[in-house]
C-alpha cells in the first residue's frame, strides 16, 4: 500500500513539474493591440509613423506589425533599430511569460491594412529571443 502511494505521488509530481514548464500560447489581445499603438503613434518609438497595424495568424508564437512611416522607409538602414525598439515595447507590454518567439517590423509607404505585409515593404527582424534575455533574465 505504501508503495503504491510512493509511486502514485511521485507520478504526480512528475506530471505537475512537466506541466508547469509549459507556456499557454495567447493571441494578441486588443488592449495589447491598443498598448502598442499608443506606444508607437503616441509615446512615439517610431516617430513619423502614420499608421500601424498587428498580424497574427494561428500560429501565436509569431507576430508581424506593420508600420506605414515615409521618412522610416526613406531612410532604410535605420529600420533594425526601429525593430528592435518596437521589439522592446512588444516583450514590455506582454510581460515575461509571452508566448512570441519570432517577430518581424515591416516599414511601408501604403499599407492596405491586409492580410500580409505590403508588396513595398521593408522587414526587419525584432530580435526577441535575444531581448527576451536581456529584459528578463532568468526566465
Amino acid at each position: 500500500m505504501k508503495n503504491i502511494l510512493l509511486v502514485s505521488i511521485a507520478a504526480a509530481a512528475i506530471l505537475l513539474s512537466s506541466c508547469s514548464g509549459m507556456m499557454e500560447m495567447k493571441r494578441i489581445d486588443m488592449v495589447q493591440v491598443s498598448q502598442f499603438e499608443d506606444s508607437i503613434l503616441k509615446a512615439q518609438i517610431v516617430p513619423g509613423t502614420a499608421s500601424i497595424h498587428i498580424l497574427q495568424d494561428d500560429d501565436y508564437s509569431k507576430v508581424t506589425i506593420i508600420i506605414r512611416n515615409s521618412r522610416l522607409y526613406a531612410d532604410k538602414d535605420k529600420v533594425p533599430q526601429a525593430a528592435v525598439r518596437v521589439g522592446e515595447m512588444v516583450l514590455r507590454v506582454l510581460g515575461p511569460n509571452a508566448s512570441i518567439s519570432k517577430a518581424t517590423l515591416a516599414i511601408t509607404q501604403k499599407d492596405d491594412d491586409g492580410k500580409k505585409i505590403p508588396d513595398d515593404g521593408i522587414s526587419a527582424d525584432m530580435q526577441i529571443d535575444s531581448l527576451k534575455k536581456v529584459i528578463f533574465p532568468g526566465k
